[in-house]
């Protein structure tokens, strides 16, 4: 097997805060009250702030190039971006501005930055956060064997602002705001780079091993199951032993639990599908529909991630982090159209397509983690449907059992800036997948594909458990960069998923840092 390395977790960018810049090529995050800074590079431009074309220029979102008249300018040039104050706007708007500052080239690696007057611990860390995310190439072109996959332009970023390293640093580890905006970022590129590594590199053995170098890196932090093969059929779990068997890479379920919060017994659980290739089975796909199926692992790369994030960050939470591994192939032992296959659950399923294995492989883990542990709330997430990019574009759909989880998910929605959007699940939807010859079929023939979809996993959720199913087929990968996201994987999810299971903590510091800012401004 090719040998490959993915992305360490040792630091890929040095950023420093400065009072004065350290070179003469000099970013400035633009806003209508820059004038009222003391510092000298900001007084060294009011003459150029005073032209009109220039704030027509800047107002339409171009970036201006400004080069010094005299030798007196403590610059060669500027280059300048419209920003607005992300207490007004939202902190997006400074991850955006960071993002479009970290696309620009330049020769030595290194960058400086002034960031506006009035920026906040906050706002710095939003813009250091999306300034290390725009900030992250997938090469994968470039890979050679034992050769890495991802490369980082900026080295140095010098952040110039009267707000010391060593204040900054302080305050990122006393508020579970600041730490997420600190912390997430690396499993958020580790993510974003998992996802889209290759089939022939991301095999089940591949993931298996991944899986268990976490384990290993939190010793009794964490506790773990992990069963592969033939022993699948032995705990019952003959759904995801179907859907594997066709492939020469072993099929897999791993389940890990931590328990950050001792004194109660009650879980989130973060259920994921894991299929590292989809061909589609012996419902084989064609070939355009298939050549992207190297993401259809998304749904599991991102709880597990988000899992491991959790145990690092030792929020005071327990999580149970369960996922399916298989690779859907074409083999003499490929499992068939018209075959009835018992779930763990015991529902019985026909199978009328192949290649709708996503929601099987769930169900069995779905319902194995209901049944090891006190579930309060499921989160399941999984690259399920493709028929969700035609409805929804970059919106990740959700359903769920419960109006509450997907009022709780707008607010988580306003800070993450992850897009979701509600969509259907009735009656008329539980009718497409009822069964004639088992307990219920696992396609409905086409017609509204992600609702029942939706549906069959629904089947598979005990009365009690609160549970919402994320279909992030349309967020997973993009094919160009934009917003927040680089080419390649998004890392959708994580940001989300951590600020949703910790709501009762954070919603209390935004609303304090709402009232902070709120005074500062009258």
């Amino acid at each position: 097997m090719q040998k490959h390395v993915l992305m360490d977790t040792s630091p890929h960018i040095e950023i420093k805060h400065i009072t004065q810049t350290t070179n003469k090529a000099v970013f400035v995050l633009y806003y209508q009250q820059i004038n009222e800074s003391n510092d000298a590079i900001v007084k060294s431009l009011q003459f150029y702030f005073k032209s009109k074309e220039l704030m027509k220029d800047i107002n339409s979102g171009k970036q201006v190039k400004i080069y010094s008249l005299n030798e007196d300018d403590p610059f060669t040039y500027v280059i300048v971006q419209l920003a607005t104050n992300p207490r007004q706007d939202g902190a997006n708007i400074a991850r955006k501005a960071s993002n479009k500052i970290a696309t620009q080239k330049t020769e030595d690696n290194s960058m400086s930055v002034l960031l506006p007057h009035n920026y906040t611990i906050h706002d710095i860390a939003e813009f250091n956060f999306g300034f290390q995310l725009a900030n992250y190439r997938w090469t994968y072109q470039s890979i050679k064997e034992g050769g890495k996959s991802s490369s980082f332009p900026i080295h140095y970023l010098y952040l110039i602002t009267p707000i010391s390293q060593e204040d900054y640093l302080s305050q990122m580890e006393q508020k579970w705001n600041l730490k997420y905006l600190h912390h997430l970022v690396k499993p958020i590129l580790r993510l974003r780079e998992l996802v889209p590594t290759r089939p022939n590199i991301a095999t089940t053995g591949f993931m298996k091993n991944y899986i268990l170098d976490i384990v290993k890196g939190f010793g009794d932090k964490v506790t773990s199951t992990l069963i592969e093969g033939d022993e699948l059929l032995t705990a019952g779990l003959r759904l995801i032993h179907a859907v594997g068997r066709g492939s020469i890479h072993k099929p897999f379920y791993s389940c890990l639990s931590y328990k950050g919060k001792p004194e109660n017994d009650k879980y989130f659980a973060l259920v994921g599908k894991g299929v590292v290739f989809d061909t589609g089975g012996l419902s084989i796909k064609t070939t355009s529909s298939m050549e992207q199926m190297y993401d259809d692992k998304g749904g599991a790369c991102t709880v597990l991630e988000t899992f491991r994030a959790v145990v690092e960050l030792g929020l005071p939470i327990n999580v149970v982090c369960s996922t399916a591994w298989v690779e859907n192939s074409v083999g003499p032992d490929s499992y068939r159209v018209s075959d009835v296959i018992q779930s763990y659950k015991g529902i019985t399923v026909e199978i009328l397509n192949t290649d709708a294995e996503g929601r099987l492989i769930l169900a069995d883990a779905m319902s194995y983690a209901q049944d090891k542990f006190h579930i309060q709330e499921m989160i399941e997430l999984s690259t399920l449907t493709g028929i969700i990019k035609n409805a929804l574009g970059r919106y990740c759909g959700v359903f769920t059992n419960r109006k509450g989880c997907y009022s709780l998910l707008q607010k988580v929605e306003k800070i993450t800036k992850e897009p979701f959007w509600a969509l259907p699940l009735e009656d008329q939807h539980r009718d497409l997948i009822k069964g004639n010859v088992a307990d219920i079929n696992n396609s409905s023939s086409g017609r509204v594909g992600a609702s029942a979809a939706a549906a069959f996993l629904e089947c598979f959720v005990e009365k009690k458990v609160r549970w919402m199913h994320w279909d992030i087929a349309n967020v997973a990968v993009t094919d160009k960069s934009e917003g927040i996201y680089t080419k390649g994987g998004t890392g959708f999810g994580v940001m989300s998923l951590i600020y949703y299971m910790t709501w009762d903590i954070v919603s209390k510091e935004l609303k304090e840092l709402k009232e902070e800012n709120d005074e500062d401004d009258n």
